[in-house]
This record gives C-alpha cells, structure tokens and sequence, in this order.
C-alpha cells in the first residue's frame, strides 16, 4: 500500500516541527527568565478577539462583570490574581477574559497568568497562551516574576480541581501547604480573588466519567476531563451559556516574610475563604441557576484544614 505522504517528506516536516518547538521553548523561557510579554501588544489582542468572536459563536459569552474588588484595588501594587472555579478547561479564563492580562486590567500594569506547562506542548494552543501573557506555573518561573514585582494570576485548584468539576455543585479546592498563600506572603504581593460564574455549566459531568478521569490522572499524570457538551456529545461544543465576573477585595498579606510562619499562612488563608465565600453569597442567586446557588460552595482543603464557615446567602 502507498503511502498517502512520502516519508521522506513525512520525516522532514517532523524534523521542520521539533526545531521549530525547540525555538518557540527558547523565546517562551527567556520571556519567562526577563518577566516581559512576547510580541506586539496588538498582535496578541487580535488573537484574543478571535477567541472571543469563537466563544460568542458557540453561544458562550461575558456577559457582566463587576465585584466590591474593582473599587477597592490599588495599581500601585503587585496582586496575585485567583481565579475560581477551574472548571473542565478554564474557557472563561481562555476565551473571554485572557485580555485582562495584556491590558492589564483591573489591576492597572499588564500582567501573567501561569498555567500548566503541558498547555506548551499544543500546536496553536501554545502559540496563543505565549502571546496573551500566559506562561508556566513551574514554581522558578512563579518567583522569578513575583520577585520581579509583578501581578500574576493562577487558578490555585489546579489539575485536582479540574477533574473534580461539577455542574450541580461549586466548590473550590485548595492544595495542601496552600502553596500560593505562601508565596504571597514571602513576596508580599496581596491577593485578589475572581469567581466566574457559570464556568462549571458550560459542560455536563457524570460521577462515573469523573472517576475515570481520576483513575487516568493518577495512573498517568494527565488531566482530561470527561464531560458532555451541547445536545450530550462527549467533548462537544459548550452548552449556550452566559458567563458573569464577579471581583472580590484585595486579601492583605502584609510586608514581605521570607519564612512565613504556618499560622501566619492560616490566617490568611482564613480571610482569603471568607472574601471568596462573601463573593459567591453575595452574587450567586442573580449569577447561577437556583438549584445551584442553594447549594452553596463547597470549600476542599487537600490537607484537610479546617474553613471558615459559608456565611449567609445573599437571596434575590
């Protein structure tokens, strides 16, 4: 049987490829090492607009976004910006919001959202990420930027959180050391969370295909959730779905502590939970599907610390 392509030709464009990601690793990790942004700012926006035509295409769309937090923000200050929830592939955060970062809005100066370094390994996908600010969350490259003064953004549920989302329930999981309450405490940069609201119904989840997923990710490492979209097609389009930002207040750390201690890590974390529970009480009736919002967020701490308790919803 012939081939459908030579295989000379084959091997010379999969040797064309491999420099070629060589290459884009070596801007991408000097753009990491400096803290700057790869290309022109109006190359990156018109990628971004693309994305965000896409997403309105297939009936996903920001359709409000407002929060106590925007008021109270000083753009003198480094912030690390978390987002919640993470959802089966973060699409608010990809799609609607990753202009935020070049702008550099709400925050004032363009900042970094750092996100998972296998993202750099998708054709197109990658390109995309390096261009609207995104960069590893490989934690050299997370203090290299915090030492350097600037704002970055992280989703602190990560992987875990991914494959335990819900359409039915919202919550939030945190790792064990809350790493990123640490890191904000040693560079002094406060915290400001941001809830998207409806990211977690924009697909359909089954507690069968999610314990798959789990068994994948701890037999493989790899993080590939097993969800419906439109019409029930298994990795389909996103439901039709309107996305709501809501922002909360800066979380204060203090001045910069080296070798902060645990219970200075646990009062933070304390008020951090209490400022992401005031948002969702606050806003989840006039954000989310009522059956969800009664609900209310479940907090997960990985290392089975105690949480402040969700204080009273806010009814319409």
């Amino acid at each position: 049987m012939a081939w459908p392509v030579s295989p000379w030709i084959a091997a010379l464009l999969l040797v064309g490829y491999a420099t070629y990601a060589g290459f884009r690793n070596r801007v991408r990790m000097h753009a990491e090492r400096h803290g700057k942004r790869i290309g022109p700012k109006v190359v990156a926006l018109t990628v971004q607009r693309i994305l965000e035509w896409y997403s309105r295409l297939v009936g996903v769309r920001l359709a409000s976004q407002s929060g106590e937090g925007l008021k109270n923000i000083d753009p003198k200050r480094p912030y690390i910006i978390t987002w919640h929830p993470h959802g089966a592939y973060s699409w608010s955060a990809i799609f609607s919001c990753s202009k935020f970062a070049v702008l550099g809005q709400p925050v004032g100066p363009e900042w970094f959202a750092v996100v998972a370094p296998v993202l750099f390994t998708i054709p197109f996908v990658s390109e995309a990420l390096m261009l609207l600010n995104g960069r590893s969350c490989a934690k050299s490259v997370v203090e290299g930027f915090l030492r350097k003064g600037k704002t970055i953004g992280l989703q602190p549920g990560g992987i875990r959180e991914q494959l335990a989302t819900l359409h039915d329930q919202e919550q939030a999981i945190f790792p064990a050391k809350l790493g990123f309450i640490r890191l904000a405490i040693k560079y002094g940069h406060d915290l400001l969370p941001v809830y998207f609201f409806n990211e977690n119904q924009l697909f359909w989840h089954s507690e069968r295909a999610g314990s798959i997923a789990r068994w994948l990710y701890r037999t493989t490492g790899a993080g590939l959730p097993f969800v419906a979209g439109r019409f029930g097609v298994p990795f389909g389009l996103p439901r039709k779905t309107d996305i709501h930002i809501r922002w909360g207040s800066p979380v204060r750390v203090g001045g910069p502590d080296p070798e902060p201690s645990d219970e200075k890590v646990e009062e933070v974390f304390a008020a951090y939970a209490r400022e992401l529970q005031g948002i969702f009480a606050r806003h989840a009736f006039e954000c989310l599907r009522p059956e969800v919002a009664e609900r209310g967020l479940r907090i997960v701490r990985l290392d089975g610390g105690e949480v402040p308790p969700m204080p009273p919803m806010v009814m319409p």
